[in-house]
């Protein structure tokens, strides 16, 4: 039965023999024919049944709806294609919360009070260890909702980090009077107001046009400095950008200018352009003392800017020269999340998503699919475990951003 020393064997068992494990473990005290495993959403069986006899989705979906966590219980269901006593497990801690253990053709143990706690017991440090096992099954929106949240973000940050810097720079300046700084101020609020209201809504702007847009914001920054701008155009000026990658570009360049204008002193700064076949090569150089800057503006943190888009980012400093920093982002976007999504669901939860992303109730899939309500409510259950989501909402967001 289970006991210290199993649990220890348990935990360095390869993840394929877990299951297996179990049902050993426990077969004395309930004997069955076979076990069912149902965590994250994948289903597992020992020994391996033949197709009629295995245990369908559905099926589990059911005993789900019915398992109360923490509380085996045994009974006739109908389970492998067939009506048989099975005992049910569902896992009530938080390492692998609505993990389903079945025991098929299982005997109903004499000694529940000693039995039932030691299967609930092994079922919930298999299930951690199974779910633990496998790879990550929230990969595909973790990438698409940080991607996006991090954008935003980004945009957001920069476009104020900008505003703001030029303001202080209008109003620091020892060139304008009291009256001069003001209107200057003025002048700077205007322009950021104008600009977030005609923010194009376009999906690809050419290189030159993103170039230009970049260098009407670095401007404000340096216009009441001593530090001199240089701005060096992309060459392949026609050639047209995927909107995140002329996002990124611009924000990154504003982030090292303003990192430069902050922490190492220039004198004169240089942003230039490079577009190849296949990327985009921004580089930004000063000739300030080489300050480093600091870790929310290093490289660190220019490289996880990138990352979505699968660029990289690089800093050289050479003391008397300067500080020189390059990032490298593709022009072909990295592989859509729609395919990883469409991966990370089962045929059954992807005709779930399909509907969930098109606003049905549980009611309506129900009776569109034609299964019961606790299917689909297990089935959504699933869905939202699997991609990393708390809400439906959340769901059909992402169910349409991959055109399921």
């Amino acid at each position: 039965m289970v006991t210290e020393d199993w649990a220890l064997v348990l935990a360095t068992t390869a993840a394929d023999e877990i299951l297996p494990s179990l049902s050993a473990a426990i077969h004395d005290k309930v004997p069955h024919r076979w076990a069912a495993a149902l965590v994250a959403g994948q289903i597992s069986v020992t020994p391996a049944a033949d197709d009629g006899d295995r245990p369908s989705a559905d099926e589990l979906a059911a005993l789900a709806a019915l398992a109360v966590p923490g509380h085996p219980w045994h009974k006739p269901v109908a389970v492998g294609g067939t009506t048989r006593p099975a005992l049910v497990a569902a896992t009530a801690g938080p390492w692998a919360p609505g993990s389903l253990l079945v025991l098929a053709d299982a005997t109903d143990p004499v000694d529940t009070e000693h039995a039932y706690p030691a299967v609930q017991c092994g079922w919930e440090l298999a299930a951690a260890l199974l779910s633990r096992s496998g790879p990550s099954s929230t990969t595909a929106a973790e990438r698409f909702f940080a991607g996006e949240h991090a954008k935003q973000l980004l945009i957001a940050r920069n476009t104020h980090a900008v505003t703001l810097q030029a303001l202080l720079a209008a109003l620091r300046s020892r060139r304008l009077d009291d009256a001069q700084a003001r209107q200057a101020a003025a002048d700077i609020a205007s322009t950021a107001l104008t600009t977030l209201r005609t923010a194009s809504a376009a999906q690809e702007c050419t290189a030159e046009r993103a170039f230009t847009l970049l260098t009407e914001q670095l401007r404000p920054l340096v216009l009441h400095t001593d530090v001199a701008l240089e701005t060096v155009p992309p060459v392949a000026a026609d050639r047209l950008l995927p909107t995140l990658v002329g996002e990124a570009a611009t924000a990154v360049a504003r982030g090292c200018v303003l990192a430069m204008l902050e922490h190492t002193r220039p004198r004169r700064i240089r942003v230039a352009w490079q577009v190849t076949d296949d990327r985009l090569v921004l580089e930004v150089r000063d000739d300030g003392d080489c300050a480093p800057f600091p870790r929310h503006q290093g490289e660190y943190r220019m490289r996880e800017r990138l990352a979505p888009l699968g660029g990289d980012f690089s800093m050289d400093t050479v003391p008397g020269w300067g500080t020189t920093l390059t990032a490298r982002i593709p022009l072909v976007l990295p592989p859509s999340t729609d395919v990883e999504l469409l991966r990370e669901l089962s045929p059954r939860e992807r005709e779930v998503m399909v509907e969930i992303a098109r606003g049905r109730t549980n009611p309506q899939i129900a009776e569109h699919l034609h299964v019961s309500e606790h299917t689909v409510k297990f089935h959504v259950r699933q869905i939202l475990s699997k991609l990393g989501v708390r809400t439906r909402g959340e769901a059909a967001a992402l169910g349409r951003a991959a055109r399921l």
